[in-house]
C-alpha cells in the first residue's frame, strides 16, 4: 500500500497579480463631437493568501508544485468602467506552519485552523485618463499602467503543535502508550500520521464526573537517536516538532539493556538542539511494567533516573499507572501555564521602524551595461508609464527633470545610447 509522504519543509515562489492598466478613451456620443476623457481605472491584481486548514498534516502539495501566480487585474474600459479585480490565490497549509522569507527572516506563523496570511500583495490598478484632465489640458491621452504584483520566494516549515510531546528512543513504547492514553476515555480524537512522522491524539482526563473534562493534545515524536541534533535519523525534522510542545513526557524503555543510559542520550540530544527544551515541565515514565523482568528492575531504574517528581511505571497493555500518569500530565500542564503567564505579561509588543532612504529619495548607480536608478517614487512611476504613449513618456521625462535625476545622469556622463534601468523599465538615453 502506498502511503502519503509526510513533508514538513517546502520552498515556493509566490507571485501576486499585476494591476490592470487604466484606459485612455473619450466619450463618443451622438451630437457630442468632442467628448471628454472617460477612461476607467485598471483592476487590482490578486493576492497570494495562505490559509491554515484543519486536518491538513503535510506540505507534500508544495513539493509537487513550487510556482504560484495569482490572477492579474483587468484593464479599465470606456465610460469610466473599472477593470475587474484579479482573484486571490488561496494556498492551504497545515496549522503550525511557519513562513520565512528568502533570507531566513520570519514572515509569520499560522497556528490555528482558519488563520490567513497575505504573503504577496497584488499590484494597484493604473488610473485612466479621466484623472489627468485639467482646465488647461482637457483631452489627456496619458494613463497609468498597473503596478506589478509582489513576487518572492518563501519557505514553509511545519512544526506540530501539541500540549505534550512524547519523547524517547526508538521502540521505547511511545506509540503504544499514546494509543492507550487516547483510548482511555470515550471522547477521543486521533489524528494519524505515517509511522515515520508524529502521531497525535487527544487525551481526556478528569476524575470528577460533574466537572468539565480536561483535554490535552499529545504528540508522539518519532524516536531520537544519537546525533539527532545534527540531523542523523531525520533528527532535525523530528526535533522541530518538539519545539512546539508546552510540556514533555519522557518515555523510558523498561526492556532496554541500559534504560538510564538510553534516556540520558535522548536528553543530550535535546540539550544540543535547544537547551531551553529542558526547562519545560517534564514527567518521566518507564514502560512495559507488565513484564516481570521490568517490574523487578523498576525500583532500580527509578532510583537511577533520579527524576523530580519521580518517574512513573506504566503498562499500556494492562493499564498499570495510566491514571497516575494522567494526573501527572495535568500537573505538568498547570506548571506550563504558570510559567507562560509571566512571560506573556512581561512581553511588550515592539514595533520596529526602519528608515528607508530610498522611500522618497533616489539613487543612481552604475551597473553592467548601463546605469540603474533606484527610489520608490521614480520606480513606481516608471512601472506605471506606457513609454509607447508619447504624452505618458513626456510626462515621465518631466518627472525626471523635476526630481533632479536628469541633471544627475548628465553630471555622471551618461551618453546617448546608454541603457538606463528604472524599476522594470529599460530605457535608452537620448540627447535632445
Amino acid at each position: 500500500m502506498i502511503g502519503i509522504v509526510f513533508v514538513d519543509h517546502a520552498r515556493v515562489l509566490v507571485a501576486a497579480g499585476g494591476g490592470g492598466a487604466g484606459s485612455a478613451s473619450f466619450r463618443r456620443e451622438a451630437h457630442v463631437p468632442r467628448g471628454g476623457p472617460d477612461g476607467g481605472d485598471g483592476g487590482r491584481g490578486g493576492n497570494i493568501v495562505l490559509v491554515a486548514e484543519a486536518g491538513m498534516t503535510t506540505l507534500w502539495d508544495y513539493r509537487q508544485a513550487r510556482h504560484f501566480r495569482a490572477e492579474p487585474g483587468g484593464r479599465g474600459g470606456r465610460r469610466r468602467s473599472h477593470g475587474r479585480d484579479g482573484a486571490d490565490l488561496v494556498l492551504r497549509v497545515p496549522p503550525g506552519t511557519v513562513v520565512r522569507g528568502e533570507g531566513g527572516e520570519t514572515v509569520g506563523e499560522l497556528l490555528t485552523a482558519g488563520e490567513r496570511m497575505v504573503v504577496a500583495r497584488g499590484g494597484r490598478g493604473g488610473r485612466g485618463n479621466v484623472h489627468f484632465a485639467s482646465p488647461t489640458h482637457r483631452a489627456p491621452r496619458h494613463y497609468e499602467k498597473g503596478d506589478p504584483g509582489e513576487e518572492r520566494w518563501i519557505e514553509l516549515e511545519l512544526k506540530t503543535i501539541a500540549d505534550v510531546g512524547l519523547i524517547g528512543a526508538p521502540n521505547a513504547g511511545k506509540s503504544t502508550l499514546l494509543a492507550a492514553l487516547t483510548q482511555a476515555a470515550p471522547r477521543i480524537g486521533p489524528y494519524p500520521f505515517t509511522t515515520t512522522t508524529p502521531n497525535l491524539g487527544v487525551f481526556v482526563s478528569g476524575d470528577d464526573a460533574d466537572a468539565e473534562p480536561r483535554t490535552a493534545l499529545l504528540a508522539d515524536v518519532p524516536g531520537l537517536i544519537a546525533g539527532a541534533h545534527s540531523g542523523h535519523g531525520l533528527g532535525h525534522a523530528f526535533l522541530r516538532h518538539v519545539e512546539r510542545t508546552r510540556a514533555l513526557l519522557g518515555v523510558v524503555n523498561g526492556t532496554a539493556d541500559d534504560p538510564v543510559a538510553e534516556w540520558r542520550s535522548v536528553v543530550e540530544e535535546l540539550r544540543l538542539h535547544d537547551p531551553e527544551l529542558l526547562q519545560r515541565p517534564m514527567r518521566l515514565v518507564v514502560t512495559k511494567l507488565d513484564l516481570p523482568e521490568v517490574r523487578e528492575r523498576f525500583p532500580t531504574i527509578r532510583r537511577d533516573l533520579a527524576a523530580d517528581p519521580p518517574s512513573i511505571g506504566v503498562s499500556a497493555h494492562d493499564g498499570t499507572g495510566l491514571a497516575e500518569l494522567g494526573r501527572a500530565l495535568g500537573e505538568a500542564l498547570d506548571e506550563a501555564k504558570r510559567s507562560e503567564a509571566p512571560q506573556a505579561a512581561g512581553r511588550e509588543e515592539v514595533h520596529v521602524f526602519r528608515f528607508d532612504p530610498l522611500a522618497e529619495g533616489w539613487q543612481v548607480k552604475a551597473e553592467a551595461g548601463g546605469v540603474r536608478v533606484r527610489g520608490r517614487r521614480i520606480e513606481e512611476a516608471a512601472n506605471r508609464t506606457d513609454f509607447q504613449n508619447e504624452e505618458s513618456r513626456e510626462r515621465f521625462e518631466r518627472l525626471l527633470a523635476r526630481l533632479g535625476i536628469e541633471a544627475e545622469l548628465r553630471r555622471i556622463g551618461v551618453q546617448a545610447g546608454t541603457t538606463v534601468r528604472i524599476g522594470q523599465a529599460e530605457l535608452e538615453w537620448g540627447e535632445e
